[in-house]
């Protein structure tokens, strides 16, 4: 009985202190108003006393003095009532702000002993949880046992009781700064002391690594939760502002909302503020977190302190779900005898505020803890431009070695030095086959992975990833132009070391002769079609992990980037058109690759058997031979390279770049092809003009002349060249109406039609072979 006596007149303290603070602050206002009304009236009649000085006989505007007798009737002006009061408050003016300075004492006093009373009771409760989790195994919780938690439970409301008085009490006097600065010197300065020092930073791992950071702020962010979880949640519904009516609860585009200021705010300047001041305070603290000089290091330092601010806010005010045995049992046993236990017990708890706070609050504390000025100057802190360079640099060298071996050893050369994992999930998922580029898109991937990103450097790793796919398309533009020279390391065998390999074991490079590849068209379908799937990548699968990493999916990644759904819309259209911007050279060095080189080079290795057209006047000529009856066996090789190249480079040839090229080399070697005809058609007439002319024109074999059997072999080859090219162009159009299009297209082919002219008279002589 003594001790709820004791709590009672603890309980009445408080609530007389906040009803003192009610009567300071009307006083204070009574002081202001009167003050106000005091320096109006004087101005007033200040123009009053120029008129009189004038000689106007009315004076009865003149402001008299304070000390002026008020029993004495100046006849009109200043209400006597007024003034008497102006006056008596005046003189009680040193008073009531002594008054005023006693109250917040005795507030600040008083918050301090409930907070040093708060942190004593979540000890015993601790200890009370872990006693009885010995104890279970015995006789049972005895009634006596079972009233002491429920006297424990009804302190714990009586404590958030009293400290509501307190802190409305400082609240209403201004004076929240004080309150906040009471709990983060009393509640959670000793649990950053007791729990922050370098050896703590660096437990787990290396001296220097901040290896035990991330556990370190859990465990403070757990501990204040713990002890002092529901003193948060019961001063944030207090002071924090009601959502308006008509204002959309899960709208949180309304940012200007979120940053309103409160009386007293013990998330930001209670607990984050502290927590803040006491790693930056410290020099060789800031200088392990802050300036570690390992990107690494850097990198997982920002990410934990990040992590730990960005999740602050719903740490604290968030109920635990798991409460301690000793509170589970103390509220099972309250509810089977609640109405048993008030009726003795007096405890009306049930009757007392408790906040609702809902995914907005907790979200309106968060948007605090980020606008607070000591929030500004903690992200100061990080040197993160230096950390990027740093990065940077890796990747940069990275892509270069991988660039100088394949300069040297050609583009098959094994320069990949990442995990063989990721070299395999790009290979299958996405079709790249050149190592280079394999490595090159294990770059850019590496660039948003967590070890690696960071939010406030988005905008300089897009941009890094824009210079490396640059980096790589000059590098293959340079080719197309003939400007590198592959191969050719000078004679001797060289050994280098691959950064990034396992054990940095060093790699034997062979001596490759010096060649260019863009006269390779093995080597320009394959590049292309690299850089097809390249560009395609950019703007789906690469354009999906940067938005994941940017913009994630789910709702809580979402709240702590601090951005609202439209702009991180906004945030992915922006990361699309930028990679789009990185890709937009790809098009024309793909369309180039196709249509100049592959078909120059193509067009090229098919015209080489063409010589052979000239040898068959040769073959009929003097000879007495049959007239033939197939095609000339080169003409069977013409069109071979093309074949083979199809065969193999079909299912890579770009979608943007179709069959073009393909009719481009026939119509190049088709017009070649017609041009030797013509050439010795006109030969073989001359030769004839010049045997008839000497009478020793002769019927040979078959009743045809050397000339018309040349003229017949040059038919037969154009059937087996056109068959062939018909084939070709079936094959490619990929419908049922492939010979249709075929013949339309071999109708389009200059070169083919000419040679149809050409050997158009000799298929009366074909016809008449076949007769016989």
């Amino acid at each position: 009985e003594d001790e709820m006596d004791e709590d009672d007149e603890e309980l009445d303290h408080a609530s007389s202190l906040e009803r003192a603070a009610y009567t300071t602050l009307r006083l204070l206002r009574e002081l202001q108003s009167s003050s106000a009304e005091v320096s109006a009236l004087t101005r007033a009649g200040g123009g009053g006393a120029d008129n009189a000085n004038d000689g106007d006989a009315g004076g009865d505007n003149v402001l008299p003095s304070l000390n002026d007798d008020p029993a004495v009737d100046r006849g009109g002006g200043i209400d006597g009532a007024i003034m008497e009061k102006s006056r008596f408050l005046m003189r009680l003016a040193p008073r009531i702000r002594r008054l005023e300075s006693d109250t917040a004492k005795c507030l600040v006093g008083r918050l301090e002993g409930l907070i040093a009373k708060a942190r004593r009771l979540a000890e015993d409760e601790s200890d009370g949880g872990n006693a009885d989790d010995g104890d279970r195994t015995g006789s049972g919780s005895s009634n006596e046992e079972r009233s002491r938690k429920l006297r424990l439970k009804k302190k714990r409301s009586d404590l958030l009781l009293m400290m509501g008085h307190a802190l409305r009490g400082l609240a209403l006097l201004g004076r929240g700064s004080d309150a906040e600065s009471s709990f983060a010197r009393v509640a959670i300065m000793p649990i950053v002391r007791s729990r922050l020092s370098v050896g703590r930073l660096d437990e787990g791992g290396p001296r220097g690594e901040c290896a035990g950071l991330f556990f370190l702020l859990d465990d403070i962010a757990n501990t204040v939760g713990e002890m002092y979880g529901e003193i948060l949640r019961f001063g944030e519904g207090m002071f924090s502002r009601e959502v308006e009516e008509n204002e959309d609860e899960d709208d949180i585009d309304g940012a200007s909302s979120l940053v309103a200021p409160m009386e007293v705010d013990l998330v930001t300047c209670g607990v984050w503020v502290p927590v803040a001041t006491a790693l930056m305070a410290d020099p060789g603290i800031k200088m392990a977190i802050f300036s570690p000089g390992i990107a690494n290091v850097l990198q997982a330092n920002y990410s934990a302190l990040d992590t730990f601010l960005s999740e602050l806010a719903n740490n604290l005010l968030s109920p635990h779900t798991t409460p301690s045995p000793a509170m589970a049992d103390a509220l099972t046993q309250e509810e089977e005898k609640a109405g048993q236990d008030i009726d003795e017990l007096g405890d009306f708890s049930r009757l007392y505020y408790r906040p609702n706070l809902t995914r907005r609050s907790i979200e309106r504390a968060q948007s605090r803890l980020y606008a607070h000025p000591a929030t500004i100057d903690y992200y100061k802190r990080w040197n993160l431009p230096i950390y990027y360079q740093l990065r940077f640099a890796e990747f940069t060298r990275r892509l270069d070695a991988a660039l100088e071996r394949v300069r040297a050893e050609g583009w098959h050369a094994d320069v990949f030095t990442g995990e063989k994992a990721d070299a395999a999930k790009i290979r299958e998922g996405l079709g790249f086959e050149i190592p280079l580029f394999v490595e090159l898109y294990d770059s850019l991937l590496s660039m948003w992975k967590s070890t690696v990103f960071l939010r406030p450097l988005t905008h300089r790793f897009l941009r890094g990833s824009v210079q490396l796919v640059g980096r790589v398309l000059a590098f293959v533009k340079g080719g197309l132009d003939g400007e590198i020279e592959f191969g050719g390391s000078g004679g001797s065998d060289r050994e280098s070391s691959v950064e990034g390999k396992e054990d940095n074991v060093a790699e034997h490079v062979v001596n490759v002769p010096s060649y260019r590849w863009n006269e390779r068209v093995e080597d320009i379908a394959v590049v292309s079609w690299e850089l097809t799937i390249l560009s395609t990548c950019l703007s789906h699968d690469y354009l999906e992990s940067v938005a994941s990493t940017v913009c994630p999916p789910d709702d809580a990644s979402q709240r702590s980037t601090r951005n609202s759904p439209s702009q991180l819309d906004e945030l992915r259209l922006l990361a699309s058109e930028i990679l789009s911007g990185a890709s937009f050279g790809i098009p024309s060095l793909v369309e180039r690759s196709w249509n100049e080189l592959v078909v120059d080079d193509l067009a090229r290795e098919c015209s080489a058997p063409l010589a052979a057209v000239k040898g068959v006047a040769a073959t009929y000529r003097m000879t007495n031979r049959p007239p033939p009856t197939q095609a000339s066996p080169f003409v069977s090789t013409i069109l071979r390279p093309l074949e083979e190249f199809d065969g193999t480079y079909a299912s890579r040839t770009p979608p943007q770049i179709g069959d073009g090229w393909k009719r481009r080399v026939i119509g190049d070697v088709s017009d070649r092809y017609a041009a030797a005809v013509e050439e010795l058609i006109a030969t073989v007439k001359r030769t004839e003009e010049a045997l008839k002319s000497r009478k020793t024109r002769k019927m040979m074999a078959g009743g045809m002349s050397d000339g018309e059997k040349v003229k017949l072999q040059l038919f037969l080859d154009h059937r087996e060249y056109r068959s062939r090219v018909e084939a070709l162009l079936a094959g490619g159009s990929g419908d049922e109406d492939g010979d249709s299009s075929a013949a339309a297209v071999m109708g389009s082919i200059g070169g083919l039609v000419k040679l149809g002219e050409l050997t158009e008279e000799a298929e009366s002589l074909f016809l008449r072979v076949q007769k016989k």
